[in-house]
């Protein structure tokens, strides 16, 4: 299978507004959330939130267009393409949230006028989102929409990887977009999913999950311009064990590992190191560790980055990618110092050091609601 490069990286977390400060906060180690306010009928609930750095939440409709706007911007400035090539190319949109935090802000400006005003009266539509955000970049080719829970901006990528292959596209731009609103907050509350304090993912100590609000964006072409990186290939299973999660045996697991290193002509032993999915609940982490175990005679270096931006649901596919590989492209594989140290109760231990960490082949892995898997290997060449 050919490679697929990476050509410009835009990031937007709760580390911060560009993808050189996001690098540079991982200096300080994972941070516990801040609580945000959520009303819940005449209730209002705190509920944890990695919410995005410069951005504070308010007018929440111009907020969620100026991020994407900017995130998009900065990959497409990096990438450098020409007014032709940017009318040409795709357009992949990967998310969880869609555009929901316009809906909400709009109906709770209907309920101001009638207390009959009707919740999501304008469906919320991907698509009619994808066309919104294209526009002002003159970006004119295919637009595809994709909504897998924490795989969709994953997906994405490899959907718009295939298309490239194929010669039916020249250059892409892959988006993954998660931002603050209630139903998201509220229903994985009402999960009991939530911890207070920082994720510890394979820890022993692990209580659950934090949300993180996450945008970010990544131009990929045919060819290298000299960012170093490309997709190598990826696969994508869904397991329908359950409604909820994938099988906790890690068959599933171990099996798209396995296609997604077959279609990148990569063996396991040859993976320097690996970025888990790490979501810090029981049975999701079980299931990962038992999948890995299932693959790996000598475990990868592993390393988990949502302890420092959260779960950003449907946008963490691009979200880690880009984080990922902009660390590491510094010479750094990111740590988690004091997390899952030796003491996890599913016998994994996780980077506790931030290294120097040399070009090779990574493995980057995505384990949603419903049983949606998919595992891309990335490399970066010298």
């Amino acid at each position: 299978m050919s490679a697929v490069h990476f050509n410009g990286f835009g990031l937007h977390t709760t580390l911060g507004r560009g993808v050189a400060a996001n690098v540079a906060a991982l200096a300080r180690g994972p941070q516990p959330p801040r609580e945000v306010p959520v009303q819940f009928g005449p209730e209002t609930r705190d509920i944890p939130y990695y919410v995005l750095a410069d951005a504070p939440l308010s007018d929440l409709e111009a907020r969620f267009a100026r991020v994407l706007h900017d995130v998009i911007a900065e990959a497409l400035e990096q990438a450098n393409l020409t007014a032709t090539q940017r009318r040409g190319m795709g357009f992949f949109l990967g998310s969880s949230c869609g555009d929901m935090p316009v809906l909400e802000t709009q109906y709770r400006r209907d309920l101001q006028i009638s207390h009959d005003a009707l919740p999501m009266l304008q469906t919320s539509s991907l698509g009619n989102l994808a066309n919104r955000l294209r526009a002002p970049f003159g970006i004119q080719g295919p637009d595809y929409s994709f909504y897998t829970a924490c795989t969709a901006s994953a997906n994405a990528l490899l959907a718009a990887a295939n298309l490239i292959r194929l010669g039916k596209l020249e250059h892409a731009i892959v988006i993954g977009v998660e931002m603050f609103n209630a139903v998201t907050a509220l229903g994985f509350s009402g999960l009991q999913l939530i911890t207070r304090e920082v994720m510890r993912p394979f820890d022993k100590r692990r209580g659950g999950l934090v949300p993180g609000e996450g945008c970010a964006a990544v131009v990929i072409s045919a060819k290298d311009t000299g960012s170093r990186w490309q997709l190598k290939g990826g696969a994508n299973l869904c397991d329908t064990h359950s409604i909820s999660a994938t099988n906790p045996d890690g068959s599933a697991i171990a099996e798209v590992i396995h296609q997604a290193a077959r279609a990148s002509d990569v063996k396991p032993d040859e993976i320097a190191a690996l970025k888990a999915h790490g979501t810090a609940s029981l049975l999701n982490d079980e299931g990962e560790a038992a999948g890995l175990k299932r693959v790996f005679q000598q475990m990868p270096t592993l390393c988990a980055l949502k302890p420092y931006v959260g779960h950003t649901y449907g946008a963490c596919g691009i979200v880690e990618l880009a984080l990922f590989c902009s660390a590491v492209s510094e010479g750094v594989l990111p740590a988690t110092p004091g997390i899952c140290a030796g003491d996890s109760d599913l016998n994994l231990v996780l980077n506790q050091e931030s290294r120097a960490q040399p070009p090779g082949n990574f493995m980057l892995n995505y384990f949603g609601f419903g049983g949606s898997n998919t595992s891309l290997v990335v490399a970066n060449d010298a």
